[in-house]
């Protein structure tokens, strides 16, 4: 169970804030019509080129029915990969570089494999350029949905691979702290102990560990880094994770840190580059990630301990199962062996990555708009990652089925207008806060996903402006009327709307 604390008082005695997992009990889109009808262009091109692929890839499919190759004709179809449906989906890319067709497949089954490859090739170029005029058009999430789709299509595309961050290491494609890791210190991954020289992992996988520069036992190594001060460090490409609960479990988290990290920073690509650098990005003249210093993640061993080491700082932590504290720019959590679902995690990886976008500390919210920063952080709790692909928003993700019950059957809603003026002490000093937290959730995902994501252009734009280091840019943020084009009271309609069709066809968990 999440919690939150009221931070009245708090911020303004310590000087900080301190943001948190939300309580759980039991270019511009729209400002014109022109723009709204720009997107709607981009989308009916993509929906159209996607058509015309499935087409091509059913005919395909059919041919190697006919010829009786029953597992080609499975592969086929799989290709046809469905852009976006109730949640956001992700496909993991591959590492490594497509062989060639071996030269010794010939017949049939040559002819299915090189018209497959083909066929994907050529719609990855499509959707590639389709990129280009969606970027031009002000339109950057957009953009990135369709670099990301032609990225499964055609993997080895090189200019899709270097927007989203890959180069070349060999037969492979890796992040640049991957490529120093093995060109420059020679080190090699491990699945259970993360970055080791290679010419330890043997000793590792005997049960040795090398501490400080001398080699015991693992288990005694465990004794050792109970101690906090001792505990291991696990370096990622985006994140340095010091944790005493274990090597392994350290690891593990900064696997699901970095599958999160690349969703996140596709998903809100418009938030962290400016139309100039998103520009450069895709003309290959920009980085596309951070990687000079990672984001810091604390995990302790136990809640206690946890607990005893964050109190003197924040004297509700008794409340949280997990905290992002802006003074120190860490994000805690502890083990608990009862709970395995990583929302915590997530919840808190959103506001250190919105946070640290633009490098200064100050008050997030604090008038008007608070809503959108625990909501967007609740939505980001959705994000799953099973066999190779990561979705954001399922509909019968616990908080969104909760706010259809509120609204729907509770009758419990904050008109948008009103909800939108709640700054950060009215917001978390209200009545109803667990309510509001469900509804921001609920809210949070109809603006990203609600029609194809036709606002969520909007929503990256507004968070921008509300976390911006520019202090006349937050205090005059523009609300998501404004930016959407939209009248208040028709989006309150839209996410009724939407809200009463998700619930008919969503089985509740």
């Amino acid at each position: 169970m999440n919690s939150v604390t009221r931070m009245t008082s708090l911020t303004a005695s310590i000087g900080f804030v301190v943001l948190l997992a939300c309580f759980w009990p039991a270019p511009t889109l729209g400002q014109s019509s022109k723009g709204r009808n720009n997107l709607q262009a981009i989308q009916e091109r993509h929906k159209e080129r996607f058509r015309e692929f499935s087409t091509q890839i059913t005919k395909l499919a059919q041919f190697c029915d006919e010829k009786n190759l029953d597992d080609a004709a499975s592969k086929v179809r799989s290709r046809m990969i469905v852009p976006e449906a109730q949640s956001l989906r992700v496909d993991k890319l591959p590492t490594e570089m497509r062989a060639e067709i071996l030269p010794g497949v010939s017949g049939d089954e040559r002819y299915w494999q090189t018209q497959l490859r083909h066929l994907e090739i050529e719609y990855a170029k499509d959707l590639y350029g389709q990129s280009r005029g969606a970027l031009h058009q002000g339109f950057p999430g957009y953009a990135y949905n369709l670099v990301r789709e032609a990225a499964l299509h055609d993997p080895d595309h090189p200019q899709v691979r270097k927007i989203l961050g890959f180069v070349r290491l060999g037969g492979e494609w890796v992040t640049p702290f991957a490529f120093s890791q093995v060109k420059t210190k020679g080190n090699v991954w491990h699945e259970e102990f993360g970055w080791l020289p290679r010419s330890q992992i043997e000793r590792y996988m005997a049960g040795e560990r090398n501490f400080k520069g001398r080699w015991i036992s693992a288990e005694k190594e465990k004794e050792l880094r109970r101690d906090f001060n001792s505990a291991w460090e696990i370096r990622t490409d985006h994140y340095l994770i010091k944790t005493n609960v274990s090597l392994e479990r350290g690891v593990e988290m900064g696997k699901a840190l970095e599958d999160f990290y690349g969703v996140f920073h596709e998903t809100f690509a418009g938030f962290f580059h400016t139309p100039e650098q998103l520009q450069k990005l895709f003309d290959g003249t920009s980085k596309s990630m951070r990687a000079d210093k990672p984001y810091t993640v604390h995990f302790y061993r136990t809640r206690e301990e946890y607990l005893e080491r964050l109190r003197k700082f924040f004297p509700s932590i008794d409340q949280t199962n997990g905290v992002y504290m802006t003074h120190d720019r860490v994000a805690h959590f502890y083990y608990d062996p009862a709970n395995d679902h990583d929302g915590t995690l997530f919840h808190e990886a959103t506001h250190q990555l919105f946070f640290e976008s633009h490098h200064s500390n100050r008050t997030i919210s604090e008038r008007n708009h608070f809503w959108i920063i625990e909501g967007i952080a609740c939505y980001m709790e959705s994000f799953q990652r099973q066999n190779g692909s990561f979705s954001l928003g399922d509909p019968s993700y616990i908080r969104f089925v909760g706010a259809r019950l509120n609204l729907l059957e509770k009758k419990y809603y904050v008109p948008l207008r009103e909800f939108s003026g709640y700054g950060m002490v009215e917001f978390q000093g209200a009545a109803e806060l667990a309510k509001n937290y469900t509804q921001a959730a609920g809210l949070a995902r109809f603006f990203m996903q609600y029609d194809n994501g036709r606002y969520r252009e909007a929503v990256v734009k507004h968070l921008a402006q509300l976390y911006s280091a520019d202090e006349r840019t937050r205090e005059k943020a523009d609300s998501l009327d404004e930016l959407t084009g939209v009248d208040f009271s028709d989006l309150d309609r839209q996410y009724a709307d939407d809200a009463r069709q998700l619930e008919a066809r969503v089985a509740r968990p």
